[in-house]
């Protein structure tokens, strides 16, 4: 008797073996691809098939390089980008909204494990830069549930990759294949929820284990990072005016630390398409008009359409407090605005590095540097 599930696996056939032969016919000619630890792939699964992420390389060659069909777990909260929209829609995959027990995904997800299928996965959580990531426990439950082996990956020199091989530039791409970790199994007496934490950091201690050395020292090291948010009133001729004390920010440390993480300001302007340009771009002074519909825009979209944005990125406490600064900002910049004044706002990211020996202070905002 054929039992009913949520997800057929495996599903999209003719699509996805045409995708399979495509891509990886175009990801041969376009890059110099070495794959480490072929034979420690699995003859089937069930089976959590888990890797780093920093661009959209690892996606397509999880998706092309394995033996056998992956059903990729993927953002379902915010838009993509078109390129990748296009190639979503047509290879398909599984939403997850984030921040939050997404209960559908889960179940797909489940249900592909049940019918001894592949789930691919990419296991960090909030925002990140390459190489630094939280652990999340979902990987950990759907081994438990779906008697899944986790197969841990590391990819290498994936950041850049997809515009210098649109240029004929053949970057070198590499994917090395772990050591399968075993089935998530709670030892008798000890909560689930701390052996799911502790099963899912050493997954990422897996993952981190099989990037490439050199890419890792590539990565900037921070210590001891702090934000501080300068702000100040004039008038036109450049007199100060005192800010009166029920529009102070009170959350001004969590406002700077967002106006410097330009991927989150980068998919505000650009996925969501909110005009959240004046925040992007907050050395340059803009009006405080434009700060405040910025501030408008940012808070309608998380009132009304995804209140875990920021929860999930910054953690529950931080994304709270991201959010309150916000509506202090637009109260701020709408009595600037009416009393015909101007704002001057200076983000300020402190912190020390251990490669040059110094203490960084930045003002300026990082441009987005592209995940492709």
């Amino acid at each position: 008797m054929k039992r009913d599930y949520s997800l057929a696996y495996p599903r999209k056939r003719l699509e996805r073996e045409l995708a399979r032969a495509l891509g990886g016919l175009l990801l041969r000619l376009l890059c110099k691809v070495q794959v480490y630890g072929r034979e420690k792939f699995p003859v089937r699964g069930p089976l959590l098939m888990v890797g780093n992420h920093v661009a959209v390389m690892e996606a397509v060659m999880m998706t092309i390089l394995p033996p056998w069909q992956v059903e990729l777990l993927g953002a379902g909260d915010i838009p993509h980008e078109k390129i990748t929209q296009l190639a979503s829609q047509f290879f398909g995959f599984i939403p997850v909204n984030r921040g939050h027990v997404d209960r559908s995904a889960l179940t797909k997800a489940l249900d592909v494990l049940k019918q001894n299928g592949v789930i691919g996965v990419f296991p960090e959580g909030g925002i990140w830069e390459p190489g630094v990531m939280r652990a999340q426990t979902g990987v950990a439950w759907l081994s438990y549930h779906g008697r899944a082996p986790v197969l841990p990956v590391g990819f290498g020199g994936t950041t850049g990759a997809l515009g210098k091989a649109l240029r004929l530039e053949r970057p070198n791409l590499s994917m090395h294949i772990g050591e399968p970790i075993s089935v998530a199994m709670p030892e008798t007496g000890m909560p689930r929820k701390a052996y799911f934490e502790a099963y899912a950091e050493r997954i990422l201690e897996a993952i981190q284990d099989l990037v490439p050395a050199t890419e890792q020292v590539q990565i900037p090291r921070v210590e001891n990072e702090r934000f501080e948010l300068q702000y100040k009133l004039t008038k036109d001729n450049g007199i100060p005016v005192e800010i009166p004390e029920e529009l102070k920010l009170h959350h001004a440390t969590q406002l700077a630390k967002m106006l410097h993480r330009p991927v989150i300001l980068k998919t505000f302007q650009f996925n969501l398409k909110l005009p959240a340009e004046a925040l992007q771009n907050i050395e340059s002074s803009p009006p405080a008009a434009q700060i405040a519909q910025a501030a408008e825009a940012i808070l309608n979209y998380l009132e009304k359409k995804n209140e875990y944005f920021l929860i999930y990125r910054f953690g529950p406490k931080e994304g709270e407090a991201m959010q309150l600064g916000l509506e202090e900002l637009k109260k701020l910049a709408l009595w600037v605005e009416q009393q015909d004044l101007m704002l001057k706002l200076i983000p300020i990211r402190r912190y020390y590095s251990p490669d040059s020996g110094e203490e960084i202070v930045q003002t300026r905002q990082e441009p987005f540097k592209g995940w492709m």
